[in-house]
């Protein structure tokens, strides 16, 4: 299949962001393009563009021979070759790629993804200028949602998912309650907002293997708590230095350690060995290609160590229904920060660097910003407490989280989220004012309808049908 164009750009002035714009743009619609390898491939969606590390697009769907579904992430070249140049083989950030989507394919490349698709053959002509360096085209069904609907509508619409998404993470909370228990099922979830994307997976394993009933047995009533729930955390975690081989420490270090270095290394190591424990995972299980600093693995693990000494002495679960005494949102927020958030003054080695050895640049960084204890609400807090209340039949307790989380504003707008109200939606600045409940419901968009490009089942797109 080729495709007509009536104005061409030549081929040696291509740019990956030139294959990225027709990539996106699938100018081909639902018509069958066949890869190097000779499969015939339908883009059912071609995925949502990451403009930070890995993969060029996220989450695509693709239909071998018209049938199979494949999901899957997309790295865009100029030619093969690049693959191997850029030094995408070893990275496990491009291990989920299913499809290299290049302009010209220049021979196989070992380690590369299964597919290559090629775009030259089915453009003999040459690239098409009009997708030569120019914005990248809204191609989705519902970037004209701000022009058929209201802000009204649309926010209320937003708001109310959001609600469904809450509902949903309750659900969940309380099926971990039922089997680990609230200060277990509470303590995890912590651990996994902590985690962020890239490092969820490990967070969960330490959370199961350092459970919430050892903390407790380890750090109330001790003195000193929060350096021997760090020491504690690091080890368990195999990130002290002396728990990582060479390998495991390349690309951590950007200076010889300083003497502040070697002491607190040192403090760390002697409260670690006085615990008589074994690390939980080693140090390669975390994922720091991709990780910004202020997010470094050791850095988070760190944090995490702070928080749970400061939950210790009386436990999660009252630290959260001590939030419930009031129903004034600053009030709330205000205990909230002192509960949950970690600035830069409880620890001076973590406020200052992102790793043993390795300073953070600029101004001294909390452990954990109000921002994130917000999101922490949002995604953890408000749905214990109503997994809580659902428990106990206490109606009072589940009503009072939902109408907080109704008027609680939104936490800082994450690469996602930014991309369903600017990419998806093409919505105009301020549009329509963000809130927490609006945030996630631009989530729950994304994760039921939008990554499978389910756009009959949406209520965005059923929305835009009736009007």
């Amino acid at each position: 299949m080729s495709i007509a164009a009536p104005t061409l750009a030549p081929t040696e002035t291509l740019r990956e962001e030139d294959v990225a714009q027709l990539w996106q743009a699938c100018p081909w619609g639902a018509k069958l393009l066949r890869t190097t390898g000779g499969e015939q491939i339908q883009v059912v969606y071609p995925g949502r563009r990451n403009l930070g590390p890995g993969p060029d697009f996220l989450d695509a769907i693709i239909a071998l021979d018209g049938r199979r579904l494949r999901h899957g992430h997309i790295e865009i070249h100029t030619v093969t070759s690049a693959w191997r140049a850029h030094g995408h083989a070893p990275d496990p950030a491009y291990h989920n790629v299913m499809l290299h989507v290049v302009w010209d394919d220049d021979g196989p490349v070992t380690g590369g993804p299964l597919r290559t698709l090629a775009l030259a053959p089915h453009f003999p002509d040459g690239m098409p200028a009009e997708y030569v360096a120019r914005p990248l085209p809204a191609f989705q069904p519902c970037a004209e949602l701000h022009t058929k609907c209201d802000p009204m509508t649309v926010g209320m619409l937003f708001a109310t998912l959001g609600e469904r998404r809450l509902r949903k993470k309750a659900e969940l909370m309380l099926s971990a309650i039922e089997q680990h228990g609230p200060e277990q099922a509470l303590y995890a979830a912590l651990l996994d907002a902590l985690g962020y994307n890239q490092n969820r997976e490990p967070f969960r394993r330490l959370s199961e293997g350092l459970p919430w009933k050892v903390i407790e047995e380890l750090l109330r009533g001790r003195p000193n708590a929060e350096s021997r729930s760090e020491a504690l955390f690091l080890g368990a975690a195999g990130l002290l230095p002396s728990q990582r081989d060479k390998d495991a420490r390349r690309g951590t270090t950007c200076r010889a350690p300083t003497a502040q270095d070697q002491a607190y290394e040192r403090e760390l190591a002697s409260l670690w060995a006085a615990w008589n424990l074994e690390p939980v995972l080693p140090a390669t299980a975390w994922v720091r290609r991709g990780v910004r600093p202020v997010n470094a693995p050791a850095r988070r693990v760190a944090a995490a160590g702070h928080l749970c000494a400061r939950l210790a002495a009386t436990g999660p679960v009252h630290a959260c229904l001590d939030l419930t005494d009031s129903s004034d949102w600053t009030q709330v927020l205000r205990r909230l920060h002192a509960a949950f958030a970690l600035p830069a003054a409880r620890s001076a080695y973590w406020a200052t660097h992102c790793d043993f050895g390795v300073p953070l640049r600029g101004a001294p960084q909390s452990l954990i910003g109000g921002e994130r204890a917000r999101e922490m609400l949002a995604n953890v807090i408000l749905p214990f407490l109503v997994a809580c209340g659902d428990i106990a039949g206490d109606a009072g307790l589940a009503d009072w989280a939902i109408t907080l989380f109704r008027r609680a504003p939104a936490a800082g707008m994450n690469r996602l989220t930014r991309s369903m109200r600017d990419d998806v939606f093409g919505l105009p600045s301020r549009y329509v004012p963000m809130t927490a409940a609006r945030q996630q419901g631009l989530l729950h968009i994304y994760h039921n309808w939008c990554r499978e490009k389910r756009c009959d089942a949406c209520a965005v797109g059923q929305m835009l049908a009736q009007q």
